[in-house]
């Protein structure tokens, strides 16, 4: 039963007003509460009588309706992945491999799941933990991706590698991805990485970036296998990107350890698609070659 529905947008995404406009409405009328963040743009809108304290934002909503592309809905995962409220994608970006519902479908599915006919998948979670002389310093869940990458220099920086303390090797290039089955699709895929269905939740891909050997290529590791990166190069404006959001700086000597992490996050998927659909459509295949 849903009683309470968060609303989450990008912070400037002011387009998107009318859209939230249609959805306090829809809920409204179904006596469900609805929750905006506390953001310029809704306040500017006279939305404020809706806003909610970050922490009752996320602990007290039955249902997540995320507004934009990939990129918000990642945020928002983060998120809502600490209660498992489902979370409900209206792709208003360009790819929207994870929000799967258009603007003009949304309110007749959400419909439908207020009704309680919907299904939900899982979608696996992986955990950085960014040490520095033995000391954590960072720990931060992810959906799609956690990336070690140099900043603004062109030399290439040298990463070692350990699986579950064993050496495996020393990386040289422009850094290191590694990334979920969810986030497969994204920034390892333009570094050669293979595409996995996002059910797989046992494993995870590590892809180099710019690799200075031809014989470095990505790996598929199990998920119960703990991976530490130390960056070797005495280089500064060094970064741990989390998601392509979070952006943390990173000395060398740094480690980061990378591991399986507890917390799903659940997806209401669009009943009409399936992932073979997703991909032909974003990736362009399938279609005649002649």
């Amino acid at each position: 039963m849903i009683h309470t529905a968060a609303i989450n947008i990008r912070p400037d995404d002011a387009q998107s007003v009318p859209l939230i406009r249609d959805l306090i409405r829809f809920f409204s009328d179904r006596g469900i509460r609805v929750y905006l963040p506390q953001l310029d743009i809704l306040r500017t809108a006279g939305l404020d009588e809706y806003f909610a304290d970050p922490p009752e934002f996320v602990r007290h909503s039955d249902i997540a309706v995320v507004i934009g592309g990939d990129g918000t809905f990642l945020g928002a995962a983060r998120l809502f992945a600490e209660t498992g409220a489902p979370i409900f994608g209206i792709n208003r970006g360009r790819l929207g491999f994870l929000t799967e519902f258009s603007p003009d479908e949304a309110l007749y599915y959400l419909n439908e799941v207020v009704n309680g006919n919907y299904t939900t998948r899982s979608r696996a979670m992986l955990e950085a933990v960014l040490t520095r002389n033995r000391g954590e310093l960072k720990r931060a869940a992810f959906m799609n991706d956690a990336v070690v990458s140099k900043g603004a220099f062109s030399r290439p920086i040298m990463i070692r590698i350990e699986l579950d303390g064993v050496f495996l090797n020393c990386y040289s290039g422009d850094g290191l991805i590694i990334s979920t089955a969810t986030g497969s699709t994204a920034y390892s895929l333009s570094a050669g990485g293979p595409i996995v269905i996002p059910s797989i939740d046992s494993i995870y891909i590590v892809s180099p970036i710019c690799p200075h050997t031809l014989a470095i290529r990505p790996m598929i590791v199990p998920v119960q296998t703990e991976l530490k990166a130390k960056v070797i190069s005495p280089f500064e404006n060094l970064l741990l990107t989390i998601d392509g959001q979070e952006a943390i700086p990173i000395e060398g000597e740094d480690e980061i350890l990378i591991r399986g992490s507890d917390k799903k996050v659940r997806i209401i998927p669009h009943p009409g698609r399936d992932y073979n659909e997703i991909l032909r459509q974003k990736l362009g295949w399938g279609r005649n070659m002649s």
